[in-house]
């Protein structure tokens, strides 16, 4: 079962000296995994699925931030 997707939060561009990329995208990936838990009403045993989960979205989330935006 595939579970709806999850808003990922925005990072607003930190300062130099904070927290790297990969970082960023674990927090990023805790967070999700967190609301998919919540989500499903603070059930445990779903662990790894909510995992895997949160990564997919983030780094679709990521890969389309990425994305050059075209103006026609």
């Amino acid at each position: 079962m595939t579970a709806a997707p999850v808003d990922v939060p925005q990072v607003s561009a930190p300062p130099e000296s904070a927290a790297s990329d990969t970082e960023k995208r674990e927090a990023l990936v805790r967070i999700a995994a967190f609301s998919f838990y919540e989500r499903r009403g603070y059930v445990s045993g779903h662990e790894l699925e909510d995992w895997l989960q949160a990564e997919m979205e983030v780094n679709r989330h990521l890969a389309a931030a990425q994305e050059p935006k075209h103006t026609d």
